[in-house]
Formats: C-alpha cells, structure tokens, sequence
C-alpha cells in the first residue's frame, strides 16, 4: 500500500491536521515521523488533545510561554520575588526553552533538577534543597498557567520530588582570615565588602548608599533608601525597621576617608548604579583574587554573626541588621549557638582524648 503521507525531502513523513480558524484563516497542525505510521499515531495523539478541549493553535515551546508569564507576574509579585522568578525561569528557558510543553514529562523535568542538585553551575557546588524547591515552584506557575490556557490537559511538575538528600541551605560567616584577606586586597568591590561586613548593608541598600548618607564625624551611616535594581530607581526600604542608623567601626573609617567623592553615589559603577550582573562581576573577579568564594548574603550573615561574638543582646542586633522581626535575627543567633556549643564539645573531647588514661581496679 503506498505512504498515505507525503514524504519530505530529508526523508520523513508529514502529515497535517486542523486544530482551528482564527481571523477567517484555517490553522493547522504539523506532524513529522520516519514511517507513515508514525505520523498517523501522532496525527490521532493530536485528535485526542483536541477531543479533550486542548487549544491546539496556540504556541508550543517552554520559552515562549515561561515569557508570557514573567510579563504577568512582574505586575503581581513584589520586586524581590519577581526577580528570583526571573533569575530561575531562565534557567529552565536555558535548559528547556525549545522543549514542546505538551510533550515534557515529569522525568524530563526531575533529571534537571537532579543535575541541579549534584552541581550548581555557578557555585560549582551541590544545590541547596530551598534552592531547587524555587525552581520547581517557578515552573509549576509556569505549567499552571499554561494549563489555563488549554494547552495542556496537566502538569508534569506535581508529580517531581526534590531529591531527599539535597543539600541544606546554609549561611555560613566567612572566616577571620578571609575577612583578613579583604581588608587587605585592595580592589573595586573591597570597600562593598567590608561595608556589608562591618555595617550588614543589603546589596540594594550599598549600591543605593550616599555620602549625604556617611557621617565620618560621628562615625555612624544612615540606611534610608535601597536601589530597585529592575527598575533602575530608589525606593524607601521594604519596612520601617529597614531605615536605620548603623555605627562604623574604627577600623573601616580609613577605607570611607580614602574612597574618592566624585559622584553622589558612594559606589557609582562607571558613573551609575550598579546593576546585579555588573556587581557579580565585580565580586567574581575579587574573589578569584582572593582564592575563596562567598555571596552578598554570606558577608551580611557575617556581620550579624560578628554582633553575636562581641555580646551584642538580639533586640539591639535586629535593629543594626534592619530585621522586621525579631525571630529572624533570633534563628541567626539560636544557629550560631549551637555551633558554638558543638566546638565546645570537641575542644573537650579533644582536650580529654589527650589527658591520662584514668587509674582503673584492673591497671591499678
């Protein structure tokens, strides 16, 4: 019997079926297959989504659709969120953006996010598990949306789980000796560095700071403002507790006296703000002079932990760190506590593995 389907040049079949008319105009399905057969089993898939209400005329790649509704969420969520949407939806445009989302399937999406969990391809390190469970929160918008629209009859990311032994997010202070070594690496992102280390500025409250706002007489700089990074302006802090009055450390007045007052900005980047991206490099580069790696979030936790060393009580550390709640500063210090009590234990067990062994009934 002869092929029912025309075939191509590149040797497959085609076959077409039509899903709709839209503005007078019949719109059309394409399906592409090595046999006849093939193309007939794709052509009756097809006649099934339609059977089953799925709108067929619609586009069909993950990119095409994680950006059709990124333009919706960046009017629903708060800036913050948006941009952790943002940041993580890229990744899925860049791993499956070209992927048609009526035929992804949960083990599609779930190999991803074991390679996710074993590397993160910035860090270089396994992915926290908070970490993968945003990724996965984002692309579950994604399909839900999409499955609003009839293209697809469900999501595929219900059904994937984060992997059980995912590493756990943690903060960790950097050390006295790589705060050592910032202080005494000079270079474009030392004087930031040193400021989230010694005074616990947010990225957005650094790149947003003034010299209106440094008091270098009375040793004290105000926090009244932070930079909309998305938008490119600054806005009030997110709560009352954001805006605050943040002592300087005698150490780190020679740095702000020798930082150079030809822009309004204390930290202009090439005469503006910075931007997220221009500030990751700027720190990747410092880093990599450096030799050891941290975040923005690791030298403010660092701040918070200096607080606790030097017998700062809570009450007076959540106000110096611009926390709205109390219980987020008390998780902070109730963590580093606990480590504390932890090398308490081994400086005992290690000072005890190295005493005498006790006389005893039976070496006496």
């Amino acid at each position: 019997m002869p092929p029912k389907y025309k075939k191509r040049a590149d040797g497959r079949y085609q076959g077409k079926l039509l899903v709709g008319v839209t503005d007078g105009k019949s719109q059309y399905r394409y399906v592409y297959g090595k046999s006849d057969k093939e193309v007939k089993d794709k052509l009756a898939e097809l006649r099934v989504e339609l059977g089953r209400g799925v709108d067929l005329t619609q586009e069909r790649t993950l990119s095409w659709w994680i950006d059709r509704w990124l333009r919706r969420a960046e009017k629903k969520q708060s800036e913050d969120w948006y941009a952790l949407c943002e940041h993580r939806a890229g990744f899925w445009k860049e791993r499956l953006g070209r992927a048609d989302v009526t035929r992804l399937t949960a083990a599609d999406i779930e190999d991803v996010l074991l390679d996710l969990a074993e590397r993160n391809p910035r860090t270089g390190r396994p992915t926290a598990r908070k970490t993968l469970a945003e990724y996965r929160s984002v692309l579950d918008r994604v399909y839900d949306f999409i499955l609003q629209n009839r293209v697809v009859t469900f999501n595929p990311v219900r059904h994937v789980e984060i992997k059980k032994d995912a590493a756990r997010k943690t903060r960790d202070a950097i050390t006295d000796d790589q705060i050592a070594l910032i202080r005494n690496t000079p270079h474009e992102a030392q004087l930031p560095c040193l400021l989230m280390l010694y005074c616990g500025l947010r990225l957005g409250e650094l790149a947003a700071l003034t010299w209106s706002d440094v008091d270098l007489e009375n040793k004290t700089l105000t926090v009244n403002k932070s930079l909309n990074f998305k938008q490119r302006e600054l806005k009030a802090p997110k709560t009352a507790a954001g805006v605050r009055t943040v002592p300087i450390p005698d150490l780190l007045l020679p740095f702000l006296q020798a930082s150079p007052r030809s822009a309004l900005l204390v930290f202009p980047h090439k005469g503006a703000p910075y931007t997220p991206s221009s500030w990751n490099h700027a720190l990747d580069n410092y880093l990599r002079a450096l030799g050891f790696t941290t975040t923005a979030h690791c030298l403010r936790h660092t701040y918070c932990t200096l607080l606790y060393e030097a017998g700062v009580d809570v009450l007076s550390a959540k106000d110096l760190m611009g926390h709205a709640d109390v219980t987020t500063t008390m998780k902070i210090y109730t963590h580093l506590r606990d480590q504390k009590k932890i090398t308490a234990a081994a400086k005992l067990n290690a000072y005890l593995s190295g005493a005498a062994a006790p006389q005893t009934a039976e070496n006496a």
